[in-house]
This record gives structure tokens, C-alpha cells and sequence, in this order.
């Protein structure tokens, strides 16, 4: 029969066993604590991208052909260039008819190593009144020569072409706010905008029209659209 010495060891044993377990469970939880505090140690994969870009202005510039040329220059400056009309105005009486002649305006088309220009619009408009003594007999009128028509009377009554100026206006009259303005260009001498201008003595002319003379300058403005 076990004694009650045996029973103490026993429980002893017993007791022993389970705090060596108990000191296992306890390491075997830390570890864990520990793998989890190693884990979240670790630095993050990273890249980037990055984006830049560089902004240039353009330039504006419009140059002009006249009467019918096709060489296309700069006149900044008044009086700027001479027209000529056909037939020729220079020796006009009550009845002689009219004379017509052309400005063609574009924007500028600039060589290698330059900068062409960017588009914008163009206005007729008078720069200095019509001066002289027979300024007040004259009358004009100027139209936007359509693709396909040319710069002569039946111009004047083709119902196409915009109205710059109306027909009979005295030359004394400055280029009004046309509803046919401004002109559209494009970028580079993309296009072209033709004017024609017709200028006569009418039939009504007074005697105090003869030997005189007339002169006015208009400016074509190009801006920006």
C-alpha cells in the first residue's frame, strides 16, 4: 500500500512538470510576441514617378500681297504699300468707270530656324481719313474675295462674297463695323484673305471734282483669335 510519503512525492512531481510546462508555454509565447515585433520591422519596397514639361509662347505676325502679287512681305508702318488700280485711276471723269486691285493678307510663314506664326483674324479698318479735293466726289466699296471669284465688278454683286464696305460708300467714310469682320486666318500663311477695293467717280460728280486729287490709307490689324 503507498504510503503517505509516496503520495507527497508524487504531487511533487506532478507539480514540477506542470510549472516546467507552464515555463514552456510561456517561452513558446513569447518567441511568438517576438516574431510578430521582427516582422513589422521590415522597410517598405518603394518607387516613384515623377512627370515635367516646358511651356514655349508663339508668335503672331500677318504680312500682305497687293495689287494681285503673290510676293508676300511686312508693311508695319504707314503709308505702308501703294496700291494700284485696273484700270488705272488716274485721270477719272463722271463715267469712266471703276478701278479694282487687291490686299492679300496671311499670317507670316517663317524660314528654317525660325518661328511660324500662330493664328488669328484680320480687320480692315481706315488708318488716315481720305484727304484732297476730290476725296468728297469719290466713292468705294470693298469686298472678301470667295475661293473661285475674282476681284472685278460682278464681284460687287455677288451675294457670297462679305461686305467689307457696302457699294457707294464716299471715301471720306471710314471702314465701318462690318458684319463680315473679322477675317479668319490660319497659323502659319495657312490661308490667304483676299480684299478687293473698288474705287469710281460717279456720274454725279461736281465741276469742282476736276483736277483733283484723292488719298487715304487703311490699315489691315491682325490679332490673335
Amino acid at each position: 500500500m503507498a504510503s503517505a510519503d509516496d503520495g507527497r512525492r508524487r504531487d511533487r512531481a506532478r507539480r514540477r512538470r506542470r510549472l516546467r510546462w507552464m515555463r514552456a508555454r510561456a517561452l513558446l509565447a513569447g518567441g511568438l510576441v517576438l516574431g510578430v515585433g521582427a516582422s513589422i520591422t521590415f522597410a517598405a519596397w518603394t518607387d516613384s514617378e515623377y512627370a515635367t514639361t516646358t511651356v514655349a509662347s508663339g508668335r503672331f505676325g500677318i504680312v500682305g500681297a497687293v495689287n494681285g502679287g503673290s510676293t508676300f512681305t511686312d508693311h508695319a508702318t504707314t503709308p505702308g504699300a501703294t496700291l494700284t488700280f485696273s484700270p488705272a485711276l488716274t485721270a477719272v471723269y463722271p463715267g469712266s468707270g471703276a478701278g479694282f486691285t487687291t490686299v492679300q493678307i496671311r499670317t507670316a510663314a517663317v524660314a528654317a530656324g525660325g518661328f511660324d506664326s500662330v493664328p488669328g483674324v484680320v480687320r480692315m479698318q481706315t488708318s488716315t481719313a481720305a484727304t484732297g479735293n476730290l476725296a468728297s466726289a469719290l466713292v468705294y466699296a470693298v469686298r472678301v474675295v470667295p475661293s473661285g471669284s475674282s476681284c472685278n465688278e460682278a464681284l460687287f454683286a455677288n451675294a457670297t462674297a462679305p461686305v467689307i464696305v457696302p457699294n457707294a460708300t464716299p471715301l471720306t467714310t471710314s471702314v465701318p463695323t462690318a458684319p463680315d469682320m473679322p477675317q479668319t486666318l490660319q497659323a502659319a500663311g495657312g490661308s490667304t484673305v483676299t480684299f478687293c477695293v473698288r474705287i469710281e467717280l460717279p456720274t454725279t460728280a461736281p465741276d469742282t471734282s476736276q483736277n483733283g486729287t484723292a488719298s487715304v490709307v487703311w490699315l489691315f490689324a491682325g490679332a490673335t483669335s
